[in-house]
């Protein structure tokens, strides 16, 4: 298994983390730029840390403030793009001002009273001990042993039955392709360095993979469902370990991947979720077998840009999972450490026909 992305596997954390920091600069920084002999009386909210440290120097405060901002304009770039070395780089750079900063209060402490002693080292501690934790994360995930085959092999996908295009190409649309996948998650994708050997269907390919994932008309939770059934039934390998670990920002949990193999009898699931899902098993069939009156229910609670939009999803992912499957492509380890969903064999029960 290769190495998950950490900083796709932890997005939430990652993410309130940097932004919650950024915000506080931010904040922090207008506040003493524009304000320099409030910020240093006042600071916080009334409670004069700054003041009981003097003197005061506005040339200073102001400086600091610039200096806030600009940190904070970082911070909340590597919040949004969460790009692995961005993210590095911003809490390396954090943390340089930030231990300094804690030291220093932790051996000023004096001039405050109980409760401002406490919001000192509480506060204080937060902004040194959340990046750090972060880093170690970020470090944990690429230490020797932990399998980074993406980083390890650059020469393409090991696991495949045809070496992707290496890394190191020349080929600036393979580049940029390369680019836009360890932006988005971490690591070059492995179907996307089989991919690269015929530019025009990489290009093509990408594109409908662009508009599907744009496409908002179906609930995000509907549409991972669906994804995951149709993986499950095709047995890509692959598809599973990407789908299990990005399904969760739709709202999809562990014990939904856990009850997936049993939806038809489960009563875990709502009616349209069921729903969904028979329509995803039947369409993964082979031959496919969609009924009129499953077709019929679909269309009570769907519009015809809606079907249009799951249908697409569902029968994309058929395509990845045979597209994978035909390649020898096998999973990445994108859910390494958590549950992921399994391919299912043999023959398939909608909840319809449970119910009959």
């Amino acid at each position: 298994m290769a190495e998950t992305n950490v900083i796709a596997k932890h997005r939430l954390e990652f993410r309130v983390i940097l932004l919650a920091l950024g915000a506080v600069q931010l904040f922090d920084g207008l506040y003493a730029l524009l304000a320099p002999r409030s910020f240093y009386t006042a600071f916080p909210a009334g409670r004069g840390w700054v003041e009981a440290l003097p003197a005061y120097n506005e040339h200073l405060v102001r400086d600091v403030g610039g200096l806030f901002i600009g940190t904070a304009v970082v911070l909340i770039a590597a919040g949004i793009y969460l790009e692995r070395r961005l993210v590095a780089v911003t809490l390396v750079s954090w943390l340089c001002f930030a231990v300094p900063h804690f030291v220093y209060h932790l051996l000023n402490l004096s001039p405050y009273g109980t409760g401002d002693v406490i919001g000192n080292v509480v506060t204080l501690a937060f902004t040194v001990l959340t990046p750090v934790w972060l880093l170690w994360l970020m470090a944990r995930d690429s230490a020797p042993g932990s399998a980074v085959r993406a980083a390890a092999d650059p020469q393409g996908a090991t696991n495949a039955r045809i070496a992707g295009v290496p890394e190191t190409t020349r080929d600036p649309l393979v580049r940029a392709a390369y680019r836009s996948s360890r932006k988005r998650t971490g690591e070059v994708m492995d179907p996307l360095r089989v991919f690269a050997h015929h530019r025009k269907l990489m290009m093509g390919y990408g594109a409908l993979e662009t508009a599907a994932e744009s496409s908002d008309l179906v609930p995000g939770r509907l549409k991972h469902l669906a994804e995951l059934r149709a993986g499950m039934l095709a047995g890509c390998e692959w598809c599973l370990d990407f789908g299990s670990s990005v399904s969760a920002d739709a709202g999809v949990t562990e014990a939904d991947h856990r009850e997936l193999p049993l939806y038809a009898t489960s009563g875990h699931f709502t009616e349209e979720e069921r729903l969904v899902l028979d329509y995803a098993t039947s369409m993964s069939r082979t031959p496919v077998d969609v009924s009129d009156e499953l077709f019929a229910r679909l269309r009570e609670r769907f519009d015809e840009a809606q079907l249009v939009e799951l249908t697409t999803l569902i029968a994309l992912e058929n395509f990845r999972a045979r597209f994978n499957w035909a390649m020898g492509i096998e999973s990445q380890g994108f859910a390494e450490g958590s549950y992921c969903v399994r391919p299912e064999g043999g023959e398939t029960t909608t909840a319809a026909q449970s119910a009959g």
